[in-house]
């Protein structure tokens, strides 16, 4: 084989040999990126409520979701939304701790999750409500270094395509609500449209169980919670 051509067969290798090194960087940068701009929980607890979402081009939830991540990142939406994106129903991302992304697009929920560890957790879900607008609900959550749980409920207009902070839906049950000494835990419903809200505090453990009346979830019985149901994702 002549010289020339040597080297230029050797060239065009170089060429493809540092196109895929870029683009595994490019990879690799992309992922780096979303885990240093991942907002901690507690700075989404601080700024949410005062924080309007704007284009918002439809009610769906993944595009409600999207915006929200875009918004205020985490890598747990950002699993549920490549999960949605790969039209799957459910990703196990760690065998071991059974760390699994649900995507139950019948029902407008997802979630993640593991068998019970000190993981962080999620929940989203909708309601239609009567007004023609939708009510977004995304719970993020965190046992540990801090104990933690942050739910975010949003309007949806669909004439404005906006997403307007609710922060008075579950008033005084939501985690920080009461005294320092008790907890708050909410749980979404996947099934039906109730919300359940667990507290853990000095008179015992209690459940609040939260009915939809069109336009929110309103107060309908609380009873003790029995405590071999677990808590906690």
């Amino acid at each position: 084989m002549p010289l020339f051509i040597r080297i230029i067969t050797t060239m065009k290798q170089m060429k493809l040999f540092l196109i895929s090194i870029l683009l595994m960087t490019c990879t690799m940068m992309q992922a780096q990126d979303r885990q240093f701009e991942s907002c901690p929980l507690t700075v989404v607890n601080e700024g949410w409520k005062t924080k309007t979402i704007d284009n918002v081009i439809n009610g769906s939830l993944g595009i409600m979701l999207e915006r929200f991540d875009q918004t205020w990142p985490t890598w747990m939406v950002g699993e549920v939304r490549d999960a949605m994106e790969k039209g799957l129903s459910k990703v196990v991302l760690d065998e071991e701790t059974d760390l699994t992304v649900t995507v139950d697009s019948k029902n407008g929920y997802v979630s993640v999750g593991d068998a019970g560890t000190d993981g962080e957790y999620m929940s989203a879900c909708y309601w239609n409500r009567s007004n023609g607008h939708k009510l977004l609900a995304v719970l993020l959550g965190k046992p540990t270094d801090p104990c933690i749980e942050v739910l975010c409920t949003y309007d949806y207009d669909p004439a404005k395509k906006c997403l307007t902070p609710e922060p008075a839906i579950l008033k005084g049950y939501r985690w920080g609500d009461k005294e320092e000494s008790t907890q708050m835990f909410c749980r979404l419903p996947r099934v039906g449209k109730s919300v359940v809200v667990q507290e853990w505090g000095q008179g015992g453990p209690l459940q609040h169980t939260f009915t939809w009346d069109g336009m929110k979830p309103v107060l309908s019985k609380t009873e003790p919670y029995e405590y071999e149901n677990g808590v906690g994702q």
